[in-house]
Formats: C-alpha cells, structure tokens, sequence
C-alpha cells in the first residue's frame, strides 16, 4: 500500500506539472498572437535605435554637403540650400527650394543609405513571427514565472516559502529593467557600428538583413536581462547561507571583475555599452550587500524559535 500510494503522489505531482506547463504553453500562445497582430509598432520600437542613428548620420552628411551661398562646382557636389528673404517666400525663392529638393533625389550617392533586405520569399513572414514570439514571450513571462512558482510552493517548507516570495518579483522586475537600459543601449551600439561606414568609399550602402537586426536585438536584451539578476543570485545564496554580506564587503575586488567582465560580453563591445553594462552591475553588486544583510537579520530572528 505505501509503494501504491507513493506512485499515486508522484502521478499527482506529474500531473500537476503538466497542468502548469500547459498554462505556461498557452500563456505563450496568447501572448504571440496578440503581439503578431501588434508588428508594426512592435518593430518600429525595435527599429528605432538603427532608424534613429541612421537618420542622424544622413543629416550630419547633408550638413557637410550644403552651403548657404553660391552654386554647386563642376562635379555637382554641393547642395544648394537657399535661405528666404522674404517671409512668406517670393516665388522665385520657392522655386529654388524645389531645385535644391530635385538636387538631391537626383544625387542619392551624396548620402548614407540603407535597405531591408529579404534573402528569401518567406522571410517577411518567419520575422513577424519571431517578433510575436520574442514581445510574447516578454509579455507573458510573469505569468510563465508565476506557474513555476504555484508548482514548487506546496513542496516547501513556509520558512522556504519566503525567500521565493521575494525572490520572484525582484527578479521579474530586473529582468525588466535590464530589457529597458539594453533598449536605451542599443543607440549608443547602433552609432558605434555606423561609424565604420566613414572608412568606405563616399555612398556605402548599409542592406541589412531583419533576422541579423533581431538576433543582435535579442542578444543585446538577454545579456543585460542575465546580468541584472546579480541582486537574485546573491540573495537566493545568503538564504541557502552560502554568502555573507561580510564576505561581499571582503571581496569588494570581485565584484568589480564581475562588473568589468559583465561588460566585455556585451554583443557590442564598444566603449559606451560596455559602461552602460559596467556601472549598473557595480550598483547592483554594491546595493546586493544591503539586501543580504538583510536577509541575515530576518534569518536571525528566525533561528531562535
């Protein structure tokens, strides 16, 4: 009787993990259908960083391209940007702001560019969904999270039970705020990478690939997601009483190798994004000391009764 009524336990148990997972599945599901059905603003905020350092790269070489007076030279290398006299502006003067416009269409060698490109008729299609799947996913993680959770609770112990109760929403909520400094990041990554376009002859033409784009834009999110749940490892290892906020304080030095490292693995590598890795990690590093000791207090008064 007892075999049997341990093979019913672990059936039940069984069960209740495939009762969550499928929770999990459809959480999932939901979230990427609703976010499929959201693309174009989902990948215009995803866009945005290359769109915006792209556009601010073309008017930095129009501006090298336009003078205020005169006429173009020989080759027709410089635009003529008329300044009005008169407000409103005369006809003639309009007119020339018509010219200069034509001038430039008529010149597209005289600026950056850039294109999307498809490599394949069925890639416009594989991008939507991977975007669903990608917002879906962040979207409904908290959920995923919280089925995780309802599954290991009724096996704990209530003492067991209250570091998971903590641990769970500061870690959702460094999750986020590592996507939203990895978002911030991305411009800094994007103009860092455009900059090279300077060593190429004049008119160099960026054709990017959208699963190249994503696959770096989900790098950069998941590196900073991982990093910023320091503060969660180093709580969850002062509940099991493995770390001490002592021996944080006595090994300050490497807390600032993790921070430097943390920096290195950007997929960026350059200057600004490694900062941006660098300085949140040592906050984090630092601020983990004051919430072990914490947990070190509660821990103390728990040990008496």
């Amino acid at each position: 009787m007892a075999v049997d009524d341990k093979r019913m336990e672990l059936t039940e148990h069984l069960g209740e993990l495939r009762t969550h997972i499928i929770r999990s599945l459809w959480y999932l599901v939901i979230g990427a259908v609703v976010c499929y059905n959201l693309f174009a603003p989902l990948y215009g905020a995803m866009y945005k960083p290359l769109e915006h350092e792209l556009s601010k790269r073309i008017l930095e070489q129009s501006k090298k391209n336009v003078r205020h007076e005169g006429k173009p030279d020989a080759n027709g290398d410089v635009l003529i940007l008329p300044t009005a006299q008169h407000d409103p502006p005369t006809r003639a003067e309009f007119q020339q702001l018509v010219d200069a416009v034509e001038w430039v269409y008529e010149h597209p060698a005289a600026r950056p560019y850039m294109g999307i490109v498809f490599q394949n008729f069925y890639e416009p299609f594989t991008v939507k969904v991977t975007i669903g799947v990608i917002f879906g996913f962040i979207l409904t993680s908290p959920l995923v999270v919280r089925e995780f959770a309802l599954f290991l609770l009724p096996a704990l112990t209530p003492a067991e039970r209250k570091p998971l109760k903590a641990l769970v929403p500061l870690s959702v909520f460094l999750l986020i705020c590592g996507i939203t400094v990895a978002y911030f990041t991305m411009f800094f990554a994007m103009g860092w990478f455009l900059s090279y376009l300077d060593d190429f002859p004049k008119g160099a033409t960026l054709m990017q690939n959208p699963n190249d784009y994503i696959l770096f834009f989900v790098k950069m999110m998941a590196a900073f997601g991982i990093a910023f749940q320091l503060p969660v490892v180093l709580m969850g290892g002062a509940f099991m009483g493995i770390i001490t906020s002592k021996g944080l304080i006595k090994n300050w030095r490497w807390g600032v190798m993790i921070a430097f490292l943390g920096g290195l693995l950007t997929p960026s590598n350059d200057l600004m994004s490694w900062a941006l890795m660098c300085g949140p990690l040592l906050i984090l590093y630092f601020g983990s000391i004051l919430l072990v000791k914490m947990v070190e207090n509660s821990r103390a008064k728990q040990q008496p009764a």
